[in-house]
């Protein structure tokens, strides 16, 4: 008998600007409920502590495996910017600081205790031990200092599509299949394709997309708003007929498991399995790892590349 493929669905919990997002996270863990299927959701500080006044979000987020990601998500500046010094170790403490701090979302400025502490303390005795990076765009001394603080599983990576894989005392999960879900064939392609083609399948949906037109870091893209102003809603008709593209995606889910083809129970792994680096890989790591802070903060740094190759105990080339 084939052992199922491992699926994991995942949730970015981000926008803790229009508060319709709250309510497109609740619809969705009330399907999710609906179906008792369990998923990760990456909820970064500040959307923590907009949630916090919600006690019955709260309580159903408690069914599912709780991930970190990150402080404040896009107010400047976002970790390549500030990691983008040439110190390593620098680099390390910097993000020690800000991901245990409140970020003030006008200024970019710590404002005392936040970050991974609050969201631990919200959620608390539940363990958050996972991370994804805001556009999947790492960087090695954020990434160690995160592992000291406690994470032990990355999600945000291009090292690995099939497997789950280890350096550094971090287990690097495979890349997501999409990062931007509608339901269309083409997002029904990919899915099926990862699932017959790999060990591990992970799914990254966005609740607030399901809501809004527009993502809604977009007012960070050019520095830090004089307001915090909200993306432009969708119709009722829209988001009625997301939602049932989403609720259809989450019966396929569970025919799918029912089946054995996969296994949808978030439960993360300890690996003996090392990662092979070399030199070209680095850079490729590294250019897909840039990808969303270049195209869409016009961020170009001067000293990440090489804190790669430090990472990997390789010469820069």
């Amino acid at each position: 008998m084939v052992n199922p493929r491992k699926f994991l669905l995942t949730f970015d919990v981000e926008d803790f600007i229009n508060p319709n997002a709250i309510s497109a996270l609740h619809e969705i863990l009330e399907i999710l409920e609906e179906y008792k299927l369990r998923a990760i959701f990456f909820i970064t500080g500040l959307m923590a502590e907009k949630i916090s006044n919600y006690p019955k979000i709260i309580e159903q987020l408690k069914n599912h495996k709780i991930g970190y990601h990150s402080s404040s998500h896009s107010v400047r500046p976002i970790i390549p910017e500030y990691t983008d010094v040439k110190s390593y170790k620098e680099a390390y403490e910097i993000s020690i600081q800000r991901e245990t701090s409140h970020i003030n979302p006008l200024t970019g400025k710590i404002e005392g205790e936040g970050g991974i502490y609050f969201l631990r303390d919200l959620f608390y005795p539940k363990k958050v031990e996972a991370f994804r990076a805001p556009g999947m765009c790492w960087t090695p001394p954020h990434l160690e200092a995160l592992r000291d603080l406690g994470i032990k599983y990355d999600f945000s990576s291009g090292l690995t599509f099939s497997q789950p894989i280890l350096h550094k005392g971090i287990v690097f999960y495979p890349f997501t299949v999409t990062q931007k879900w509608d339901g269309s064939f083409y997002d029904y392609e990919c899915l099926l394709t990862s699932i017959l083609k790999n060990k591990v399948t992970v799914l990254d949906i966005h609740p607030t997309l399901l809501v809004n037109r527009i993502m809604w870091d977009s007012i960070y893209y050019k520095g830090n708003p004089k307001a915090l102003l909200r993306s432009p809603r969708r119709s009722s008709k829209e988001i009625t007929y997301l939602l049932r593209k989403f609720k259809l995606l989450i019966r396929q889910i569970n025919l799918l498991r029912k089946g054995k083809i996969i296994e949808t129970e978030p439960k993360l792994e300890v690996l003996s399995k090392r990662l092979k680096v070399n030199g070209k890989r680095i850079k490729e790591w590294y250019n897909m790892s840039m990808s969303w802070a270049r195209n869409l903060f016009g961020c170009n740094p001067k000293f990440i590349l090489n804190h790669f190759y430090e990472f990997f105990n390789e010469k820069h080339q």
